[in-house]
């Protein structure tokens, strides 16, 4: 599945809001794990690639740039919470995350367990052998 945006939908009632995140689109995407990111303004987050994870990033408080280096194409997404949009970002794609201000936060939903193996430190590693 290629990296692309999609939107959510918002159901807003007096005492507050829900956001319901169907997967179906995604049928093999199956989560094994989640985080939250906060952010400081002066830094980027992430800036690696995944070997075998597929991530979906939703931001939940703030405006996240998010730049991307995918199948030899650059790409910057800006996602925030009033949008309704989260990020597919599937393996082999580097990221390098942009909080617009201190404690920004998203979450990300991934379909691999944690393994420290599984990640491509390295931009010119990436270059070589996958962009």
């Amino acid at each position: 599945m290629p990296l692309k945006t999609f939107k959510f939908r918002k159901i807003t009632e007096t005492n507050g809001s829900l956001v319901p995140i169907d997967l179906k689109k995604f049928s093999k995407f199956r989560i094994k794990r989640f985080f939250i990111l906060y952010g400081k303004k002066k830094y980027f987050r992430a800036d690696h690639a995944h070997k075998k994870c597929t991530q979906i990033i939703i931001a939940l408080n703030g405006q996240i740039k998010i730049y991307t280096f995918f199948k030899k194409k650059k790409k910057i997404f800006n996602i925030n919470q009033k949008s309704k949009k989260a990020l597919f970002i599937p393996p082999k794609c580097w990221l390098k995350i942009k909080f617009s201000k201190n404690q920004n936060s998203l979450i990300t939903l991934c379909n691999y367990k944690y393994d420290k193996s599984e990640y491509i430190l390295s931009f010119n590693e990436f270059k070589k052998k996958y962009y």
